[in-house]
């Protein structure tokens, strides 16, 4: 998109409405502020303008013939995401628009309503719009450095002989040569995880698995961008939901490797929780192994420094599993784990 193209769309306004006066009075309005309009009687020929630009925001008459407003908000929703969808409505819709307002409709208009109304209205959806923009950009190029790590990641893993534990260890070291602190974490949360089910009564055969999983649980971590993984603030709703993909790609990157099978089942599950609040799947019953890791996980992380927080001491982060114990953690396994630090 060229520069005038560009600055064009983000001050273009979509004006919907069956009514020809109503339609060109609001026109002529945008018009004279300065705005790019485009008007449509109804909801098919408004989509048909869309086509060619999507528009900064669309004012669209609540009711009209055949499909209304509300129908044309959702197509507009689901097929022009940025654009800022403002319902224009009668007293007795009023109730309807407010509704369309909780699922994503940018505002609503009562009839009648002046020039001033309107602008203001206009000036607020051109602003979200161009935020929305701002958004969508910044998370597109999030996801192109993910599949730019990723590929790196695999061809990295497809370089290498993976068979025995020195060689999961010589994997993990090599993969975060510039990060050691990484590589220590995931040594730490490995022989502690490993103690844990010890004390659980798993057998040796199991904690092997269970140490390789250990080892490699953050691997998904390395394909996540800098930029979130270092930012200093909660991430938003966007970066929440893309960071929330490392575990499904740390158990891809090791699920061809035949000696890293049963591990990436395990690193799969790491984010899964209790009370089902996990990810990526919301499983109430996640393996023995991966509620071992998370909590093991958990308790080495809390104590790690952070870009928006102090680490805790050891004490603080047991209590904090306990606090967490049930929903978050497998009680069980945090019972067990106290023991394990209380005596080591």
């Amino acid at each position: 998109m060229s520069d005038v193209t560009s600055a064009v769309a983000n001050r273009s306004v979509l004006v919907v409405d069956d009514e020809t006066g109503v339609r060109d009075l609001m026109s002529r309005w945008l018009q004279a502020g300065g705005y790019a309009v485009t008007s449509a009687a109804g909801a098919d020929e408004a989509l048909g303008a869309c086509q060619t630009l999507s528009p900064a925001v669309a004012l669209c008459d609540i009711r009209m013939p055949g499909r209304d407003g509300i129908w044309l908000a959702e197509q507009l929703r689901e097929q022009h995401p940025e654009t800022a969808v403002i319902m224009a409505t009668g007293i007795a819709d009023v109730e309807s628009a407010i509704s369309t307002v909780r699922e994503g409709v940018f505002d609503y208009l009562t009839k009648p309503f002046g020039r001033e109304r309107v602008h203001d209205a206009v000036v607020r959806g051109i602003e979200w719009h161009r935020s929305a923009l701002d958004s969508r950009c910044w998370r597109e190029r999030l996801e192109a450095d993910v599949r730019d790590r990723e590929a790196r990641l695999i061809e990295a893993i497809a370089a290498m002989t993976v068979d025995s534990e020195p060689a999961v260890d010589a994997l993990l070291s090599g993969l975060t040569v510039a990060q050691p602190d990484e590589f220590a974490h995931a040594r730490r949360v490995a022989e502690l995880s490993v103690r844990v089910a010890g004390m659980l009564g798993m057998p040796e055969e199991g904690r092997a698995v269970l140490r390789r999983a250990a080892m490699l649980h953050d691997l998904g971590k390395l394909a996540m961008p800098e930029a979130l993984l270092r930012k200093p603030a909660p991430l938003s709703v966007d970066e929440t939901a893309l960071i929330r993909q490392q575990t499904r790609l740390g158990a891809g990157l090791i699920a061809g490797v035949p000696y890293l099978e049963r591990a990436a089942a395990i690193v799969a599950e790491v984010a899964e929780r209790p009370d089902g609040l996990g990810y990526p799947e919301g499983r109430q019953d996640p393996s023995l192994e991966a509620r071992i890791v998370a909590a093991v996980n958990a308790y080495d992380t809390m104590m790690r420094p952070c870009g928006y927080r102090r680490p805790l001491a050891p004490a603080d982060a047991l209590t904090e599993l306990s606090r967490c114990s049930g929903t978050q953690f497998d009680a069980e396994v945090v019972r067990v784990l106290k023991q394990a630090v209380a005596t080591h």
